[in-house]
């Protein structure tokens, strides 16, 4: 669709714009009245200049060109908005390009594995030019939940305990002695429950 690009409108806009101006500097009526006015012909000569487009619009619309970019927009917009249900297609590590089913869920597989099993080798200077101190690490203070509790955002989806952070703060005192207690064991056992590696 053309936009609403007539000249006249744009140059109606333009002096509506500059009342507004005008207006917020210098509060007086007269301001107003004059902002009011140019807003007013402003909406109709928009509502004009949409009414004219549509109108050109839907006459094209009746002719065959109209209709054949009618259908081609439509095919567009439907493609636009299917995802990729799946990738018919791949190369191999050689180049070649495979595309039976198997073959290609098995290069994904082989990618994704290389992937997620690689060596960092930035990762792995880093840590071999590192000494390890071996140091004492304080218990987490009840203070410390307490600020925690405060800082998150109520109305989230719920962690792996299924307990919303509304739950823990109504319990006050309590859930702030309870979720001491177990970071800290947490803590001393140098060992994260399983239950947690799985969220």
């Amino acid at each position: 669709m053309r936009r609403l690009g007539d000249e006249e409108v744009q140059d109606s806009v333009q002096r509506k714009r500059l009342a507004k101006k005008k207006w917020d500097m210098d509060r007086t009526e007269e301001n107003r009245w004059e902002y009011k006015k140019l807003q007013r012909r402003v909406k109709r000569e928009v509502s004009k200049a949409k009414q004219k487009v549509y109108d050109e619009l839907y006459t094209r619309l009746d002719t065959r060109e109209g209709q054949k970019d009618l259908y081609r927009l439509a095919r567009q917009r439907d493609r636009d908005g299917k995802d990729v249900q799946q990738v018919r297609v791949i190369k191999d590590r050689d180049g070649r390009v495979l595309t039976s089913e198997e073959s290609v869920q098995r290069r994904w597989k082989e990618y994704f594995e290389e992937l997620m099993n690689e060596e960092n080798e930035r990762e792995k200077k880093r840590v071999e030019g590192v000494n390890s101190v071996e140091q004492k690490v304080d218990k987490i203070r009840k203070d410390e939940v307490r600020k925690a509790l405060k800082r998150m955002k109520s109305g989230k989806a719920v962690g792996p305990d299924d307990i919303p952070v509304e739950v823990w703060r109504c319990l006050g005192e309590a859930a702030v002695e309870f979720l001491t207690s177990l970071f800290n064991r947490v803590l001393e056992s140098e060992r994260m429950p399983e239950k947690w590696r799985s969220c």
